[in-house]
């Protein structure tokens, strides 16, 4: 009963994404996002909304490739995490076990007793992203510049003493898998997590092969200044932090990987390994978030939620999964100010409220067909989406981060007639909604919020 009920769950909110996302991308000006939905092993939503490059008008699919940026940390740490397994190295071993060069000391911190376990956590007490201004002039740095970047004002504060997020630490990780595998940090990822999932749109790092499968990535709006678009580059010793590219389909693949319930030979490290990576290590908000091993910890719903998110130049990426329930989400982005973490978080409530919460939404003997009142809706206020969900209907404000923070629910009454239905006091809750489609024109309808009318949009 409980999968019928996630899958009935799943369904109604990727109808409230195809009504939401569509309109919000256009009211945020940003050029637009990919989606997907993983349930039990099995990719049940993907879709692309707006496009991946605006000069050729170029849509975005499931297939369309988005740098991930700090994603790539997961796949660190499943690398670090398969050469604990093959008994290569151990989480406490320190890092300067492997790389002789890391040793430097100030009055606060000592390399030297920095270990994997503490780097992996962010909690290392090191710089955040070492000397060079990359995220500026796009040049990453090669092995001899994150050498010399190292320094005693590497270590900020004294390791194990609080949480301190550091792309520098992965790059150093990367290094660390380079001495322990014998091969190149791409080589080993590429060998032992890409080729092993079979994922055919993945890379630890850009190469020109990529040029066209790759989203544009654009700038931020800027006033007085049309938004820019960002060139590609490569982030060599960097790519274990930020490198990686990827898409929906493959995403979904991998989240599949960590279920901790997968069972297939593709399950990349043991389930304990997993449960290692998802532990909490350090509570890092006041809203209960905690870092693990190279994954974020969240509670939504009082669900638990592993995953990460990721910012790099003309990109904003997040992948999440609910462990317990093993329910995915993907949402990748090719602008620096799309509010893509907020939109994954905003997926998995839509999804949850939908599961606890179904009979809200049911009546008996509603013999109304509910599909042609769906649509987009305006009045000089604002637009509204219309959704069938189960046997009423729901609208809710179309630009809205959260759909769920404008739920409304219409009621059905009779042929063209409903009851409004709102936790607001100051909206029209209890008031008759009606709708008109004597309008010869297709698909026309107005939707009167009590004496207010809406023009449907689409």
């Amino acid at each position: 009963m409980q999968d019928k009920n996630y899958k009935k769950a799943i369904f109604h909110a990727s109808r409230v994404i195809d009504a939401w996302l569509p309109i919000k991308i256009l009211y945020d000006r940003t050029p637009g996002c990919a989606v997907g939905i993983v349930y039990k092993g099995k990719l049940v939503y993907k879709k692309g909304f707006g496009y991946a490059n605006l000069e050729q008008q170029k849509k975005i699919n499931s297939k369309t490739c988005f740098r991930i940026a700090s994603i790539s940390k997961t796949f660190t740490s499943v690398a670090i995490m398969q050469l604990v397994e093959k008994g290569k190295l151990n989480l406490d071993d320190k890092i300067v076990k492997y790389l002789s060069w890391f040793r430097v000391k100030n009055k606060d911190n000592d390399a030297s007793k920095i270990s994997i376990r503490q780097v992996l956590s962010h909690t290392a007490g090191v710089f955040r992203d070492g000397i060079t201004a990359h995220w500026e002039n796009d040049k990453f740095p090669d092995l001899q510049a994150l050498k010399k970047s190292l320094s005693k004002k590497s270590l900020v504060y004294e390791n194990l003493t609080q949480f301190k997020y550091s792309n520098f630490g992965y790059a150093i990780l990367g290094q660390v898998i380079e001495q322990v595998s014998g091969l190149k940090y791409n080589q080993y990822v590429k060998k032992n997590i890409i080729n092993k999932l079979d994922l055919k749109n993945t890379a630890p790092d850009y190469t020109l092969m990529y040029e066209d499968f790759l989203a544009t990535g654009y700038e931020r709006p800027i006033p007085n200044k049309e938004r820019g678009f960002y060139l590609n580059s490569e982030t060599k010793t960097y790519a274990a932090a930020t490198g990686f590219i990827s898409n929906v389909e493959d995403l979904a693949k991998y989240l599949v990987a960590l279920s901790l319930n997968n069972k297939s030979k593709n399950t990349l490290i043991s389930k304990e390994s997993k449960k290692e990576m998802f532990m909490g290590y350090w509570q890092i908000d006041d809203k209960g978030e905690t870092y693990g091993l190279g994954f974020d910890i969240n509670n939504i719903n009082n669900r638990k939620v592993i995953g990460h998110g990721g910012g790099y130049c003309g990109f904003i990426t997040q992948i999440s999964l609910d462990v317990e329930n093993d329910i995915g989400v993907i949402t990748l982005s090719n602008s620096n100010d799309a509010m893509i973490g907020m939109i994954n978080r905003s997926i998995f409530e839509i999804i949850y409220e939908f599961f606890d919460n179904l009979s809200k939404y049911q009546i008996s003997n509603n013999k109304i067909k509910l599909e042609k009142y769906e649509g987009w809706y305006r009045n000089r206020w604002e637009d509204k989406s219309i959704v069938k969900v189960e046997d009423v209907l729901v609208a809710f404000c179309s630009k809205i981060n959260n759909p769920l923070d404008d739920f409304m629910i219409l009621k059905p009454k009779k042929k063209d007639v409903f009851v409004f239905k709102t936790d607001s006091v100051f909206d029209c809750r209890g008031e008759i909604v009606k709708f008109n489609f004597k309008s010869r024109q297709k698909n026309a309808c107005n939707v009167f919020w009590g004496p207010s009318p809406s023009v449907r949009i689409k």
